[in-house]
C-alpha cells in the first residue's frame, strides 16, 4: 500500500521557469538585416507568450489550463509535448504525451463526442 501512495507522489510532469518569447517584425526585410547588421539597434520588439510557467503534476493528478484567447495555452501545451522549444526553462516528464493541439485533430466528423473519446 505504502508502494502504490508513494508512486503517485512521484512527479510526471514537471515545468520549471518556461519562458517563450518571439520577436516581432514590422517587416519581413526587419529580419533580414537585423540579422546581416549586428551593430545597429534591434529592429524586432520581444512578445512573451510564456513568462515564468512553474507547476508540478503528479502522477494520479489532472489539471487544467485555461486562459483567454491569446494567453498562452496552446503555447504551453507545444511545449510539454515537445512540439516547441522554450526559450528558457525546462520540462521534465516521466512516461509519454502525445499532442492533440490543433482544431478536430484526430476526430471523426461523422462520429459522437464519446465515440471519439474512445478511439
Amino acid at each position: 500500500m505504502e508502494e502504490t501512495q508513494e508512486k503517485q507522489k512521484q512527479a510526471v510532469v514537471s515545468v520549471k521557469g518556461i519562458r517563450k518569447v518571439y520577436k516581432l517584425y514590422n517587416k519581413p526585410s526587419d529580419r533580414f538585416r537585423e540579422a546581416l547588421f549586428a551593430k545597429r539597434p534591434e529592429l524586432h520588439a520581444d512578445h512573451y507568450a510564456l513568462d515564468d510557467i512553474n507547476f508540478t503534476v503528479k502522477q494520479g493528478e489532472c489539471i487544467g489550463i485555461i486562459g483567454t484567447n491569446g494567453s498562452g495555452k496552446s503555447t504551453l501545451l507545444k511545449i510539454i509535448t515537445g512540439v516547441l522549444h522554450p526559450s528558457q526553462g525546462e520540462v521534465r516528464m516521466q512516461g509519454r504525451v502525445s499532442a492533440l493541439l490543433e482544431l478536430g485533430a484526430g476526430f471523426h466528423m461523422e462520429y459522437t463526442g464519446v465515440q471519439n473519446v474512445y478511439l
